[in-house]
């Protein structure tokens, strides 16, 4: 998987939990353009406990030292080889699971508007969002700064 589909994912799955809980239809398109299985808002908390557990023995398959998230936590732990196997990892079990309820373009808009301003007081050149065009995340970016932003839309 690409990092910028990764760093899309994540931001994806964090917006949606923020707005937002384990059925597991097909993959379908989310509101957010991801790809992974559509779920209720009250499905979507549980459902994506269940895909960090997954995602979890998967890491642990690859060799990683990872413990079972706690509900509501995902991974905590974090590195650049962890977060490479976890792009291997959604590559073979899937995208987490996504909340079936559209977002409308001004929740989307807000959040990426809290990300870019995050992102520029971090010190990166970041593009003004706009309506209806997916957020960017700037190369070069860690992962604890994405988690640092994407947390704000939560």
């Amino acid at each position: 998987m690409r990092p910028a589909r990764l760093t899309t994912l994540v931001a994806s799955a964090a917006l949606l939990l923020a707005l937002a809980g384990c059925s597991t239809p097909a993959p379908q398109s989310g509101a957010d353009g991801g790809t992974g299985p559509l779920v209720t808002d009250s499905e979507l908390s549980a459902a994506r406990d269940a895909y960090d557990l997954e995602m979890a023995q998967c890491l642990r398959d690859k060799g990683f030292d990872i413990k079972d998230p706690q509900p509501g936590k995902g991974i905590q732990e974090y590195s650049d080889a962890i977060w490479a196997g976890m792009g291997e990892c959604t590559d073979l079990i899937g995208d987490p699971p996504l909340s079936d309820a559209p977002l409308d373009d001004a929740a989307r808009l807000a959040a990426a508007l809290l990300w870019a301003g995050c992102f520029r007081d971090l010190g990166y050149e970041v593009v003004e969002p706009k309506l209806g065009e997916a957020f960017a995340t700037p190369e070069g970016a860690t992962e604890q700064e994405m988690n640092t932003c994407f947390a704000l839309a939560q």
